[in-house]
């Protein structure tokens, strides 16, 4: 129990970093060619569900209703970047890039609040 606990804990840490790679990479690219690279969306996007999944695990295994804040936030932000995800995969560059950028900072503004609020 205590060890899906502290996986989803420090998660967090690897998400929030890949994400914030993202945006980095999203900004310095944005005038030029703002592609990311695909193997760190797809790290970020995985990550993303397995840290939701554990969420959903440990709210049934710890039957804890009452504070219903935290996992919504955060299925709305993966709900956020799945769906941004998809949609840009069929759009042209540069505008791929930039609209990826912009759903990751929605992403990550909303996991901050979820985690911090």
């Amino acid at each position: 129990m205590d060890f899906l606990l502290e996986t989803h804990s420090g998660l967090r840490w690897l998400v929030l970093a890949a994400l914030i790679a993202m945006v980095v990479i999203g900004l310095a690219r944005w005038e030029k060619d703002s592609s990311h690279h695909r193997a760190l969306v797809t790290l970020s996007s995985v990550m993303l569900d397995v840290q939701v999944l554990l969420g959903v695990i440990l709210m049934i295994v710890n039957q804890t209703w009452d504070d219903l804040f935290h996992p919504v936030v955060m299925l709305i932000a993966a709900s956020v970047f799945k769906v941004g995800k998809i949609r840009t995969s069929k759009v042209e560059e540069p505008i791929k890039g930039k609209r990826l950028t912009v759903v990751t900072v929605l992403t990550l503004v909303l996991i901050l609040i979820g985690i911090y609020l």
